[in-house]
């Protein structure tokens, strides 16, 4: 298993919606993270990366859309998925529907 996490609040807010993208098979990006729990860039994407740097999140670029800026997609690894389903239900999370995520 990988290191451990400082559980703050938002870095629970930023699993729940990863976990949620993962249940739905869909990737998510940093800004539709900040939009659906309420917290500013720079909480977020600190979080990210922490989550990046330990192995649960991977992410890469969406080539996809040549219309606009790209953005870089994230989703969670299968060893981040086990983890933090783990470390959320030992630290507790909020209540389903909390979260107000939906894929893009």
């Amino acid at each position: 298993m990988s290191a451990p996490i400082r559980l703050t609040a938002p870095t629970r807010d930023v699993l729940g919606i990863l976990l949620e993208a993962a249940a739905q098979s869909t990737p998510t990006y940093g800004l539709e993270i900040c939009l659906a729990t309420g917290h500013g860039s720079g909480t977020v994407y600190p979080i990210l990366r922490r989550l990046e740097g330990i192995g649960w999140v991977r992410s890469y670029w969406d080539e996809s859309d040549t219309t606009g800026p790209r953005r870089r997609l994230l989703e969670m690894t299968a060893e981040g998925r086990t983890a933090a389903q783990e470390a959320l239900a030992n630290r507790g999370t909020k209540p389903a529907g909390q979260w107000r995520w939906s894929p893009a």
